[in-house]
């Protein structure tokens, strides 16, 4: 299955030539921070999943609250020698890291399912208390992410001919990463009205996401006989710069809709400037064209 490999590759990142020295330490901050919650509360094996992907997904959720960041400089495994920025004590970022969690058991339960994984009946194992924990704290997401999942699952093994069906699927996921963050809390108007825009910017990224992908792995995946909706579709890979700066379009469009209190500058890199960037390499890579644009 594709999901959790869209997901977990890294897709949404920043365009680091284009940040500020301190806003760089506050992403490596959220990203290290992530690794650490994991590592603390969890243990160390979903910290093996870890991509940029979730480190958005907390810069956005911690972007509507009031408190700043202040990382903190640390050593690590994988940085005995030079410190490197962390964030404590912030919700969006234990959130990010319960996610990676959920989605990394989920991976493994399906290795195990299709494959008979010795690495996929180990993870899922190891993890199963873990998940089991937070499938208590959040209910609605976990049953929410099974269901996405599921349907994405069902439309691939049927060898869905349509990128735009199994996009929306994916789409599902997104949606509900991007609102289980505040599952269980009493909401004013207002925040129940950024709610909803934060259901249609993960809907619009997760349709980005997807999209991507496949056409990232549309080569590796025709090679391997894997499934992927492109390989399907009547014309293949014909429109799909339009298709995709249009997902850009709609990511924008729903951003503007947001309040963000901080963070604005990363997540404004990130979908102005990192998410095109990605678009134009991967555009450029795999079709066959001397120039792209909108």
């Amino acid at each position: 299955m594709v999901y959790y490999q869209d997901i977990m590759l890294g897709y949404v990142t920043i365009e680091k030539n284009e940040l500020k020295v301190r806003d760089y330490t506050l992403y490596q901050g959220y990203y290290c921070g992530i690794c650490k919650s994991i590592a603390r509360r969890i243990g160390q094996i979903p910290r093996l999943g870890l991509s940029y992907d979730a480190v958005f997904l907390a810069l956005v959720l911690a972007g509507f609250e009031d408190t700043k960041d202040t990382p903190k400089l640390e050593h690590c495994i994988t940085h005995p020698i030079e410190k490197k920025p962390v964030i404590y004590d912030n919700a969006a970022i234990d959130y990010g890291a319960d996610v990676m969690v959920i989605l990394t058991y989920h991976k493994f339960l399906d290795d195990w399912k299709d494959e008979k994984s010795v690495a996929g009946f180990a993870g899922k194992t190891a993890l199963r208390h873990a998940y089991k924990k937070l499938e208590k704290r959040y209910q609605n997401l976990c049953t929410n992410v099974e269901k996405a999942l599921t349907k994405l699952s069902l439309l691939e093994e049927g060898k869905s001919t349509s990128v735009d069906q199994t996009a929306e699927a994916f789409s599902d996921l997104m949606e509900v990463l991007f609102t289980g963050f505040l599952e269980g809390s009493s909401l004013s108007a207002k925040e129940e009205k950024q709610t909803r825009v934060l259901a249609q910017l993960g809907r619009a990224l997760g349709r980005w996401i997807y999209i991507i992908d496949a056409l990232d792995d549309y080569e590796k995946d025709m090679e391997k006989g894997c499934y992927n909706p492109l390989i399907y579709r009547k014309n293949h890979l014909d429109g799909m710069d339009t298709l995709l700066y249009q997902c850009l379009g709609e990511i924008a469009m729903t951003y503007d809709l947001l309040e963000l209190k901080q963070n604005t500058e990363i997540v404004e890199n990130i979908i102005f400037m990192g998410l095109r960037a990605r678009t134009d390499q991967i555009l450029r890579e795999r079709i066959d064209t001397d120039e792209q644009s909108i």
